[in-house]
């Protein structure tokens, strides 16, 4: 039986990109008999949490399994000692029961030497739940931040006397210390790193990591890694293996939208001689890359998408909603969006804009929402965790991206028949869309040929579903997921 091991940074809840790419593919290997399971490398409080939740939602398979460089060597330190740490737990509990305590309201309260009257403690949260955190004062300055989880002491962070971090402790459910970092003050990077629990140092995290996956992936060619977080694979390739087999997957775009290359897609590029394949989401993208690298062991596979029932088609409704649902980032060019949202409402004022999704270039797209007067016709709509549910209620959509991957987004909407009105970038969108038949291609940057493009739908309701029954048709036809599954086997021999 071979075990794969996929492997990026961090699994969250509300996180779409890599990490619905990820989770859909670990759920359909496993409902094809295949163990799919996540490896990461990031530290959280409480990722049990994060799994359940993923698990209850149907996001993540009931079987699938989390592999985590924290957890995995706070068990192996539980199994060399699980006797409690006393001393630890008395010398932080002294610190409340033996000073002087003024409650600021249930969450704060902050506790004063009882001889001196020094400021000692700052403690937020709640002793009844067990989850709290206590900043440590030394002559008027923070030594420490101690975290508690459920009444267990989890992490220790250091500063020095400018309030900056030097170092971080994390410690197993018994209260012995498994691991410290050091942080180096100015830049805020990770540096030397002491692995109790094997009696190792590191000089950095990506040394950590490489161990990690040595220590838990047996060298074998039944095993396979598949590196989806781009940043993950040097640590895959020093780690050593000689039988497993290793391949990447690029997920998005590995020139930047000013014809740059991507430094660490690039790095992948550079050394895929290294790897059993390089698994790219658009034919043409493999074409570049072909010839740019020299590479003779690219292949293309889409990401499995789950096809909907269709349950309302707005187009019989006399909303009309241009709809995107997007990460609000610079390139996904909502600049050029306003732009043409501006065009369009002019001649049609009924029509209303509506974006979900977050990101950090929100102030900016408010600001030109307020710019241009578009408040009533252009909506952020934050985050959904439910994408389908928004889709449904579009007449169309609209994309306006400077960089695509594949065009996941635009692909789940025309899975919805709702015709699609997209500049033509790299790499995506020109493999799935045929001009004027399922959807609308654009020439980049042209908002006024988009906003033609969108009035022209919106004016001619019947020419608009016929698309939008076509793209559905044309993606199924591509993308079905016993098409995505029969291919990965192909690549990965299984």
């Amino acid at each position: 039986m071979n075990n794969i091991y996929m492997v990026f940074f961090d699994l969250g809840v509300n996180k779409g990109g890599i990490t619905s790419a990820v989770l859909n593919r670990s759920r359909h290997f496993y409902k094809n008999g295949y163990l799919a399971d996540i490896i990461t490398f990031d530290y959280k409080f409480d990722y049990s949490k994060v799994i359940k939740e993923l698990k209850d939602s149907g996001k993540m398979h009931v079987e699938t399994k989390l592999f985590n460089m924290f957890l995995f060597f706070e068990e192996r330190s539980l199994s060399n000692n699980n006797k409690k740490n006393g001393a630890l737990y008395d010398y932080y509990d002294s610190l409340i029961n033996e000073t002087l305590c003024i409650e600021q309201d249930e969450k704060i309260s902050r506790y004063f030497s009882k001889t001196t009257g020094e400021y000692l403690v700052y403690k937020k949260g709640n002793f009844q739940t067990g989850n709290y955190t206590l900043d440590i004062f030394e002559n008027n300055q923070r030594r420490e931040k101690v975290y508690y989880k459920k009444g267990i002491l989890k992490r220790i962070k250091e500063y020095d006397f400018k309030n900056r971090l030097i170092s971080e402790r994390f410690f197993d459910e018994a209260g012995n210390p498994f691991l410290k970092r050091n942080i180096n003050r100015e830049t805020g990077k990770v540096g030397k790193i002491f692995l109790f629990a094997d009696n190792k140092q590191f000089e950095n995290s990506s040394q950590l990591c490489s161990y990690f996956l040595g220590e838990l992936i047996k060298d074998d060619s039944k095993n396979i890694i598949i590196c989806d977080g781009p940043g993950s694979f040097p640590k895959i390739i020093d780690a050593g293996f000689k039988y497993v087999k290793k391949y990447a997957v690029i997920h998005t775009n590995h020139i930047n939208k000013r014809n740059k290359e991507e430094s660490k897609e690039t790095n992948i590029l550079k050394n895929g001689d290294k790897l059993d394949g390089i698994v790219l989401l658009t034919e043409s993208q493999k074409q570049d890359i072909s010839r740019d690298y020299k590479l003779d062991n690219l292949f293309v596979n889409g990401n499995f998408i789950d096809i909907p029932e269709i349950t309302n088609n707005n187009m019989e409704k006399n909303e009309k909603i241009v709809g995107m649902v997007s990460r609000l980032v610079e390139n996904k060019g909502f600049d050029y969006l306003i732009k043409v949202a501006k065009i369009v409402t002019n001649i049609h004022p009924e029509v209303s804009f509506r974006v979900y999704g977050e990101g950090e270039y929100r102030p900016r797209i408010e600001e030109l929402i307020r710019e241009n007067n578009l408040e009533g016709n252009f909506k952020l709509m934050g985050y959904t965790s439910n994408p389908n549910k928004a889709i449904e209620t579009f007449y169309c959509v609209a994309s306006t991206s400077q960089i695509e991957g594949q065009g996941l987004s635009i692909i789940e909407a025309m899975l919805h028949q709702k015709p699609a009105v997209v500049f033509d970038v790299k790499y995506g969108p020109s493999d799935f869309i045929r001009n004027n038949k399922n959807s609308i291609l654009v020439e980049n940057k042209d908002v006024d040929k988009m906003a033609e493009s969108i009035i022209h739908l919106i004016e001619n309701k019947t020419a608009a579903k016929q698309m939008g029954v076509q793209a559905r048709e044309d993606i199924i036809d591509k993308y079905s997921p016993n098409l995505i599954m029969e291919q990965w086997e192909n690549i990965l021999g299984l």
